[in-house]
């Protein structure tokens, strides 16, 4: 499902809200949620877990490819550092897929 499809989906699941009012929630939410990352503190996601998006000073050689596949070294001085930690519940479903639904 894409970000309209989803925008829809949910302002069919509640009449009185149209798709546009749930279209601007949505974005403000995730702009929201863009500033809590950016701050490197850890930002909860309902039903899908916790997240903290870091900045560190690195001071590493890495070799990564061009676009004619030649072989390009670089010195890397910083990087993002992501950790994902899921609840429970969506670990198990990855483990037990049902009909996209989770069992309570």
């Amino acid at each position: 499902m894409n970000h309209t499809q989803r925008i829809a989906h949910v302002a069919r699941q509640r009449r009185y809200l149209t798709k546009a009012i749930v279209r601007e929630a949505v974005e403000r939410y995730f702009e929201a949620l863009a500033d809590d990352i950016a701050s490197g503190e850890w930002v909860d996601l309902p039903g899908i877990g916790k997240m903290q998006v870091t900045q560190e000073e690195a001071d590493v050689l890495l070799t990564s490819f061009g676009k004619d596949g030649q072989r390009i070294k670089r010195h890397v001085t910083h990087r993002l550092r992501t950790r994902i930690r899921l609840y429970e519940r969506l670990r198990q479903r990855f483990k037990h897929p049902t009909d996209g639904k989770i069992k309570n």
